[in-house]
């Protein structure tokens, strides 16, 4: 079989500054987001979904990319996801780093452990998306992926073998995304898959979290 990697979404809640030196170098595609960001002269407002004093805060993040220390990506995105992992008190590590990998708008397919700066960047900013499909799918395609992203990072993938990971929450008969209660119970799978080093997708049934169960396809909770 091959290896198995995961893929989880970055968060867009982040720890600000970093204790490791700036990235020297960035990929060129990462470079190209960078420049169509710099030279973008439409409303600045829509394009962050923000204004005022929060787009002012937006706006220094982004200028201070190439100075802004550094973090491991695992330690820089803070959000629901992330907290659902624990990853400080995770206890292999080894494992952890080895398969779990966070599809970033702005720096692609990395590592959890790269070391990232602080940013505001969306997979859907100037076709982020389909300019990372080639890159980020040649390198899926020699592992078993565990796709835990969301739709709109999906349309920058593309795998031979995988299965696709949903939380649905069921509510008189209608079934939905789970959405943002979502988030931690898939964070606390990927720790999970981790800490139990499942390797087989028919285990998948020993996962019993905040009501969740699998029913071969998909995570329900009936609610």
């Amino acid at each position: 079989m091959k290896k198995i990697i995961i893929l989880i979404p970055p968060s867009e809640r982040k720890v600000i500054d970093g204790d490791f030196e700036s990235l020297k170098e960035f990929d060129l595609i990462t470079r190209d987001l960078l420049g169509k960001l710099d030279s973008y002269d439409g409303d600045l407002s829509k394009l962050y979904g923000v204004k005022d004093k929060k787009l002012n805060e937006v706006l220094k993040i982004n200028r201070e990319i190439k100075e802004c220390g550094t973090l491991p990506a695992i330690e820089r995105y803070s959000g629901v996801v992330y907290q659902g992992i624990d990853y400080s008190t995770i206890k292999n590590k080894e494992l952890f780093n080895g398969r779990v990998y966070i599809l970033s708008g702005l720096f692609g397919l990395i590592n959890c452990i790269k070391l990232i700066p602080d940013y505001k960047f969306k997979i859907d900013f100037f076709g982020a998306a389909s300019l990372w499909k080639d890159t980020v799918s040649k390198f899926l395609k020699d592992y078993y992926v565990i796709d835990l992203l969301p739709i709109v990072y999906r349309k920058a993938i593309s795998y031979p073998d995988g299965i696709y990971v949903e939380f649905v929450v069921v509510s008189e008969g209608v079934r939905k995304s789970a959405g943002h209660e979502g988030k931690l119970v898939k964070g606390k799978f990927v720790r999970w898959l981790i800490e139990n080093s499942i390797n087989d997708v028919g285990r998948f049934d020993e996962f019993n979290e905040e009501g969740y169960k699998w029913d071969g396809e998909k995570f329900l909770k009936e609610i």
